[in-house]
């Protein structure tokens, strides 16, 4: 017996961590679980059962809506006989494991919008990214100092300013990475009455990047904009075996898109002002004959 005095020691389980929304992540492994489902041949209510949960959720883990754990994943490879041990069952276990591990926009940058850290997100794992850039240079081939000046005239306070700038930079990192294919298809005015300060380092850069192979620059003359898509500005990212995802970016926020219904009229026109663009060599031309004008 225990005595009246006494209070019994009752042990108590730890309270489990607080997962993080789903994000990008989630939707790529569910993604992938979606192919291998359909691959082995089992519907949506085979990997209900073997979870113990409704056809609904099973859903919600596909399309990226839930996060997923380990345990769940393990469960869901074996029902649809993946190999233990085989690189597709290393992969999206790793996946699984790291689900919830920080991307450099939460730990060096926890502040950041949620919308830029769904775009680091969506760039660090895309394999081709594509930029159509009719009136700006395209974010990701910035200087500084013209996101600067362009993000004061926008109105946006110097504090933010700096932050934004921070985060920039740290995304134009992604280019440096061989696993990535970035094209940008830049419109005449958007290189064409830049302040001489600023239009000689900027030509540089564009020129440097002109001469990295995973990068493509190609410019569309003002003559032959009238033939190009009339769509605004907006990035193109092509994932590993997901729907290609479209980030139309609007005065002070962006939208994400990744219905095919939706992302198409935007593919039509970066095949449009494909057409239309100089090759990369004439681009390269173009651009550094501007440079010289401007350092003349």
């Amino acid at each position: 017996m225990i005595p009246e005095t006494m209070t019994p020691c009752v042990t108590q389980m730890e309270a489990p961590m607080p997962r993080k929304s789903p994000g990008a992540k989630a939707k790529g492994l569910g993604t992938e679980l979606r192919i291998l489902r359909e691959r082995a041949k089992k519907k949506q209510a085979d990997a209900a059962r073997a979870l113990g949960v409704s056809v609904q959720v099973i859903s919600r883990l596909e399309t990226g809506n839930r996060n997923i754990s380990e345990e769940e994943v393990l469960v869901l490879l074996t029902v649809y006989e993946v190999a233990i041990g085989s690189p597709k069952w290393e992969q999206l276990v790793m996946m699984a494991r790291t689900l919830d591990d920080p991307g450099w926009w939460e730990h060096d940058m926890p502040g950041l919008t949620q919308e830029s850290a769904t775009l680091a997100d969506y760039e660090e794992r895309a394999h081709r990214i594509t930029s159509w850039a009719p009136l700006l240079i395209p974010g990701l081939l910035q200087t500084m100092d013209y996101s600067r000046a362009y993000m004061l005239d926008d109105g946006i306070a110097p504090s933010e300013v700096e932050s934004r700038l921070t985060a920039r930079l740290r995304r134009q990192h992604r280019l440096t990475r061989p696993d990535v294919k970035y094209a940008a298809i830049i419109g005449e005015p958007a290189l064409s009455g830049l302040d001489r300060a600023l239009a000689v380092e900027q030509y540089a850069v564009l020129l440097d990047a002109c001469a990295r192979p995973n990068i493509s620059i190609r410019v569309v003359p003002i003559d032959r904009l009238k033939n190009a898509g009339r769509l605004g500005g907006f990035l193109a990212l092509e994932l590993a075996n997901e729907e290609p995802v479209v980030h139309v970016e609007l005065a002070r926020s962006g939208v994400f898109l990744d219905e095919p219904s939706l992302t198409g009229p935007y593919f039509d026109t970066l095949a449009g002002v494909s057409e239309v663009a100089l090759s990369e060599t004439e681009s390269s031309q173009w651009i550094s004959h501007r440079k010289g004008e401007m350092e003349s």
